[in-house]
């Protein structure tokens, strides 16, 4: 038994422990051919060289969302001007269709 092997099998087992599930053999050799590949995949990219120097990625696209500056303001609506045009009120409050038993 190899080492990818003994893992594999100690893998299953935890997982099974974890999840509260007891597996079959079948389902348990299933899991383990998986666990197998997943960890041989990972091996083959550990032997690329070169890989010290990458800064890891937290998106694949190098993504950056523009950000504005707060602005604080010196009034409050207290009257909810901006929804006297745009809402239905009723009674300070913003009435909406019905959604549930319609």
């Amino acid at each position: 038994m190899t080492a990818v092997d003994k893992v594999s099998v100690d893998i299953v087992k935890h997982l099974e422990k974890l999840t509260l599930i007891r597996f079959t053999e079948e389902e348990r050799e299933k899991i383990e051919k998986e666990v197998r590949k997943v960890m041989e995949l990972f091996n083959e990219i550990m032997k690329v060289e070169g890989l010290d120097n990458i800064e890891p990625l937290y998106h694949v696209v190098e993504i950056e969302l523009p950000l504005r500056d707060d602005e604080v303001l010196d009034k409050i609506d207290e009257n909810h001007e901006f929804l006297k045009d745009n809402a239905i009120l009723e009674k300070d409050y913003v009435k909406a269709p019905k959604t549930v038993g319609a």
